[in-house]
């Protein structure tokens, strides 16, 4: 078995004694404490105010949705930090997308 696999079972694996409520309770708390570095991150890819916000709260829900069980904090910042950038980049892209062309 790669080593890769084995993190990603071991990441998702069912812990007995848990249930959606605790990990909903420890899901948001480990939220909050990533927020400030989240909002500095996206405000440095975003640069509006108004932006930021909107791509903090779809990372959250996003993040919320099927939450991995990481046993490091620093696992599951890293993961955060990286469905942040996949929300800012998409804002990006829309931002991108909405520009007029101009005909020169």
């Amino acid at each position: 078995m790669s080593l890769q696999f084995s993190l990603k079972f071991r990441m998702n694996e069912n812990i007995p004694g848990r249930n959606l409520q605790e990990d909903s309770i420890l899901f948001e708390e480990r939220f909050s404490r990533c927020c400030p570095l989240l909002h500095f991150l996206a405000f440095r890819i975003l640069g509006s105010d108004e932006e930021v916000e909107d791509a903090v709260q779809s990372c959250r829900i996003t993040a919320s949705r099927n939450p991995p069980r990481f046993q490091y904090e620093g696992a599951f910042r890293r993961w955060l930090v990286r469905v942040l950038m996949d929300e800012a980049l998409a804002v990006l892209r829309q931002r991108k997308a909405a520009l007029p062309l101009s005909v020169e």
